[in-house]
């Protein structure tokens, strides 16, 4: 079993056994292969991406002052000894920012995700995978960023659009959008699904926000499971039941409807002929309907429901992300760099989530914060044990107190 899998079976899931995701070895290369930092005198491409990553873990909102500031930090520099000890600039991040290779962030991403889901990834109710599908908004300025007119507008406010999947507990994949185009869920969502590879054993979770009648028939063409929400007004045709009255029992909070197999409608007059199933139930502490859409036939109705319900995670990492990560605001409103910090910054956020996961801590929060203490006092305790270190460290702390007097 790897050592991953033995934290998240009860053992403490140490920093130290998570840093090891990110691939050094591998990240060099393809430093090399890319020649990211080809004619680069300062801020490189790997300690840019350590100082991101340590960045989002000190501070709740962080700017290219306080990046500056970080890079300066004794700790910081124990933890990039491969950074430029020389002063770095807030303006030489920002522009290292929007020039860096893209493909170089995405592809160092997709390792990490790579080795996490291979490490840490598991099957979670009955066996499937779930993948929990969302978008949320961030604000910006249209003299700033070109992004999506929504609302009232006449203060120059857009927004941008970030187009999330969530498979099971803390693997994300984020797409940007600032077109107008994007706006609509039907083109977001449908994008990111059709996009997404989708195994036999995963389930697509999605809102009514989401109602595209062909795409279901594609997706249900295409063999991807899905359970998604109707509006309350939907029309459809009922064609028989799909279980037995014993399989839909009333709970404390919903009254079951219905589990049928229906046709649902589309507009006008339109009927899609495909052969879906509706699972209808109430919730009986405000009396609201929920008409849940899937073609997942063999999981009893509860269970159905049980996995809309896990939609909601995808709900509390938004707001742990813009809360704790720095979603809510972008240090530099330059499409590029925006995308370069969406890759460092779902890097960073799985590292945190596996930690709380492993370590059983029931904040986000906290997560984050023991996560950052622990890095800081074992990369300190690494620097004690070896005499030399200890030497170049304490210099780094003279020089760095006397340039804050």
């Amino acid at each position: 079993m790897a050592k991953g899998q033995k934290g998240l079976a009860g053992k403490k899931l140490d920093v130290s056994a998570l840093m090891e995701l990110i691939p050094n070895e591998e990240m060099e290369q393809l430093i090399l292969e890319l020649e990211v930092d080809k004619w680069v005198k300062k801020v490189k491409a790997k300690p840019l991406f350590k100082l991101v990553l340590y960045s989002l873990m000190q501070d709740e909102r962080i700017s290219l002052r306080t990046m500056e500031a970080h890079f300066q930090d004794p700790l910081f520099q124990s933890l990039a000894p491969e950074a430029d000890s020389k002063k770095v600039t807030w303006t030489a991040i920002r522009d290292r920012l929007m020039k860096i290779d893209l493909n170089f962030c995405r592809r160092l991403y997709e390792m990490i995700y790579q080795r996490t889901e291979q490490l840490y990834g598991a099957k979670s109710l009955e066996g499937y995978h779930i993948k929990r599908y969302d978008s949320t908004m961030v604000a910006t300025f249209s003299y700033l960023l070109e992004g999506m007119k929504v609302g009232n507008t006449h203060k120059g406010k857009t927004q941008v659009k970030l187009t999330t999947e969530l498979t099971d507990d803390f693997l994300i994949q984020m797409h940007f959008h600032s077109d107008q185009a994007h706006l609509g869920e039907d083109i977001a969502l449908a994008e990111a699904i059709g996009k997404a590879t989708h195994k036999t054993n995963d389930i697509v979770v999605f809102d009514r926000g989401l109602k595209s009648r062909k795409f279901f028939e594609h997706m249900d063409q295409e063999d991807t499971l899905f359970v998604g929400r109707l509006h309350s007004n939907a029309r459809y045709e009922v064609l028989h039941p799909v279980w037995e009255d014993d399989h839909t029992q009333d709970t404390d909070q919903v009254e079951f409807i219905q589990d049928s197999a229906v046709y649902i409608h589309g507009s006008g007059r339109t009927v899609v002929r495909t052969k879906l199933r509706l699972v209808q139930f109430r919730l009986k502490k405000d009396g609201q309907l929920i008409s849940l859409i899937t073609n997942v036939w063999d999981l009893p109705a509860l269970l159905i429901a049980e996995i809309y319900r896990s939609r909601w995670d995808i709900e509390v990492l938004f707001r742990f992300m813009k809360q704790e990560m720095n979603l809510s605001h972008f240090v530099c409103n330059d499409p590029h760099a925006i995308q370069v910090m969406l890759y460092f910054t779902m890097i960073a956020t799985m590292l945190v989530l596996i930690y709380k996961h492993g370590n059983q801590i029931n904040s986000y929060k906290k997560a984050k914060v023991r996560f950052f203490k622990e890095l800081f006092y074992s990369t300190l305790l690494e620097v004690l044990e070896d005499p030399l270190q200890t030497l170049e460290f304490k210099q780094r702390l003279i020089l760095f107190i006397r340039k804050l007097e």
